[in-house]
């Protein structure tokens, strides 16, 4: 099962983004782990849960931060932000009405994995770019 380990590649240079993005991982290698050991099942309510609360906090303070530094990126990781939400909004739907499955637990991990290398990789790093030029300029 797919893990992650945190690595300079995946900073994006701005301590409270990278502490957030420590934490996500934290939670899909839990989730692999626990599909692992064929318990994905009674994992996933805990991850919804995380990822609920999660994403409330992390993605208004990272697209405060895209914003207050006048990031050109800041729209388009908005959009990311509402799709992310709404594959876990269905996410927990599915599991709401169905229960708790290990085809859920896979479907949690397939799309984090997704959103690890190609959000992460992409929009956020491009955050952390912008924020440290904006910095940089602030200070000359």
């Amino acid at each position: 099962m797919q893990k992650f380990e945190w690595t300079d590649s995946l900073s994006v240079g701005v301590p409270m983004i990278d502490i957030h993005h420590k934490e996500l991982i934290t939670a899909f290698n839990d989730l692999s782990d626990a599909i692992e050991q064929g318990t994905g099942a009674s994992y996933i309510k805990k991850l919804l849960t995380f990822l609920k609360y999660f994403t409330e906090w992390h993605f208004e303070q990272e697209e405060s931060c895209a914003a207050k530094h006048r990031c050109a990126i800041g729209e388009t990781n908005q959009q990311a932000h509402h799709r992310f939400l709404q594959i876990f909004s269905d996410l927990r739907i599915e599991y709401r009405d169905s229960g708790a499955s290990e085809a859920i637990a896979r479907k949690a991990h397939a799309q984090l994995a997704d959103w690890l290398v190609n959000h992460i990789m992409t929009i956020d790093t491009q955050i952390g770019t912008c924020v440290r030029h904006s910095l940089k300029n602030q200070s000359s």
